[in-house]
């Protein structure tokens, strides 16, 4: 399968190494029936063949669905399973399984045709379930093949990591917690799709038609941990700890001195969530960044007055280009003017027909607005902060900027912008970003309003010592780099201000360096071939499954 139909389809065939794991602990007796939702190149399914020919069963009753032709027909071929070309999403049966396995499609429900989106929404709301339309595919397979299982059955999945944080996977998490006895999430190190920007996770669930307030979390270092039961970590977290946005999956990878810390710090209330003093938002969406952002030579081209226009920050190269301009945007001189007609005259009215001409105002957002040049919700926040990055730079607006939706405004509450920078340049707060906000594909951070509402900062900084220790900051981020400016607060805040220890910081930096070692995906695609090479007790299983049957 080419890359083009992977991405498509969210096909995305998984290792026999986890295949096996999975089948291992699904099947547990000659007898059982199994249900594999989308078997694409069959490696679940001559997994299990090969299970329950060492427990003494030649003919198991298997089901395997697929719903693309070629890999269909390719496996049929060679395979006596009882194999039906279908859309999962469209089967439908009377039969109970005892067990589904697999690795269900990650393709986003806005990607499918209307048919097969309308196809997966209504299956799940037949369940009693609304899903959003910005749901994957993954969680109906989930849903469906949960109400395929017999009683006590099991569910044994390869899913993407983003089923810990993702608001849509709510619902899904309280839908398991009252449809099963038991949810075990495994994470590994070693990443076993290494083809895919995508971490994944397999989710374990048994006692179909159980309940449970709490999933157990194990994290292994390698498969070959996994297959050993060697987790470097085994916890039980509460599915209200997912549901709440607190995401357990990422601070449970924190050490335990960090932890008591952070614990400390929150019960001494001498950290907050930024939203208690500040509020993030995105910037205007304009509809055609092309036309209505214009530069400072473009306009004296068009002689547009600057009275129809508002001085704008597009992106983060227009602050990290002014780098001498530290945490102020005043001393920002590459910068671009938004369109923004209130008195229009002979050029603007040029303009806005020459928008027209090359049909502008058809565009999605345009075509909404009366009249459609005026971009709305157009706002001058007081801070300015970048969304892309392990270090985001933050600062202060005093130049009176506009900002585009490819940046966060912030809105001060209470306070000062200036207290509010002397509070977030530190450690501390690179921590708690780590831990909030989630990674793109590649393991790049992006903030997004909500998770970087909750990022906690330190509190109760002394109104005496502000004005001096921001203009510190203010001359240090004029001749530093941005990750430098977060270690200067560690000196001259959590050291100097707040007492804090050199262990005390030590301890926070390396959990920032742990968490990004499970972030980035390089890290953990390190000596795979070594990793797997290592597994002596799966080594049977890479057989071809007419070799496994003859012996």
């Amino acid at each position: 399968m080419n890359n083009i139909d992977q991405k498509s389809t969210g096909s995305y065939y998984t290792s026999n190494a986890i295949a096996d794991y999975i089948v291992d602990w699904v099947i547990e007796n000659p007898k059982m029936s199994v249900l594999e939702p989308s078997f694409g190149d069959g490696v679940f399914i001559d997994s299990a063949i090969a299970k329950f020919a060492e427990l003494k069963n030649l003919c198991p009753k298997l089901t395997g669905i697929e719903k693309q032709k070629e890999p269909y027909n390719n496996y049929m071929r060679s395979h006596k399973i009882n194999g039906i070309l279908s859309d999962f999403m469209e089967f439908r049966t009377e039969e109970k399984f005892d067990a589904v396995i697999g690795n269900p499609p990650y393709v986003s429900l806005r990607n499918l045709n209307e048919r097969e989106r309308k196809n997966a929404l209504n299956l799940v709301k037949s369940y009693g379930i609304n899903m959003a339309t910005s749901a994957s595919l993954w969680m109906p397979f989930m849903i469906h093949s949960t109400e395929l299982l017999s009683e006590n059955g099991k569910l044994g999945f390869v899913l993407p990591y983003e089923i810990t944080y993702v608001r849509y996977a709510f619902s899904l998490w309280e839908y398991l917690s009252e449809n099963y006895g038991k949810i075990t999430l495994c994470r590994i190190f070693h990443d076993f799709f290494p083809n895919v920007d995508v971490e994944t996770v397999l989710l374990l669930a048994e006692e179909k038609g159980g309940k449970t307030d709490s999933v157990s979390y194990k994290i292994f270092e390698t498969i070959e941990d996994l297959h050993a039961g060697n987790a470097s970590k085994n916890l039980l977290l509460p599915v209200k700890s997912i549901t709440s946005m607190e995401k357990p999956f990422e601070t449970a990878l924190l050490e335990t001195n960090t932890e008591n810390l952070l614990n400390t710090l929150r019960n001494e209330h001498k950290i907050e969530k930024a939203v208690e003093t500040c509020k993030f938002k995105i910037g205007y969406v304009s509809g055609s960044k092309t036309f209505f952002n214009i530069s400072k030579e473009d306009l004296q081209k068009l002689k547009i007055r600057t009275e129809n226009t508002k001085k704008s920050l597009l992106n983060a190269k227009q602050i990290t280009s002014n780098a001498k301009a530290g945490i102020e945007t005043d001393g920002i001189q590459d910068f671009s003017y938004l369109f923004y007609p209130q008195n229009i005259g002979l050029n603007e009215d040029s303009y806005i027909k020459y928008g027209e001409k090359i049909k502008i105002n058809e565009g999605y957002k345009c075509k909404l607005r009366k009249p459609w040049y005026i971009v709305p919700q157009v706002e001058k926040p007081d801070l300015v902060l970048t969304v892309f990055g392990d270090v985001p730079k933050i600062l202060l607006n005093n130049g009176g900027f506009y900002i585009s939706n490819s940046l966060l405004g912030g809105t001060i509450s209470s306070a000062s912008g200036e207290e509010f920078l002397c509070r977030w340049y530190n450690s501390l707060t690179l921590l708690s970003i780590e831990t909030m906000v989630h990674s793109l594909g590649g393991g790049s951070l992006v903030l997004i309003p909500g998770e970087t509402d909750n990022i906690e900062i330190i509190t109760g900084f002394p109104k005496n010592q502000v004005e001096q220790t921001y203009q510190k900051f203010s001359v240090f981020a004029k001749e530093n780099k941005t990750e430098d400016i977060y270690k200067y607060g560690d000196e001259i805040v959590l050291k100097k201000i707040y007492g804090f220890t050199d262990s005390q910081i030590n301890f926070i930096r390396n959990s920032i360096s742990e968490l990004r070692k499970w972030r980035i995906p390089e890290n953990r695609r390190e000596n795979k071939l070594e990793l797997i090479k290592n597994i002596p007790a799966i080594v049977g299983r890479n057989e071809s499954v007419k070799e496994r049957l003859d012996a």
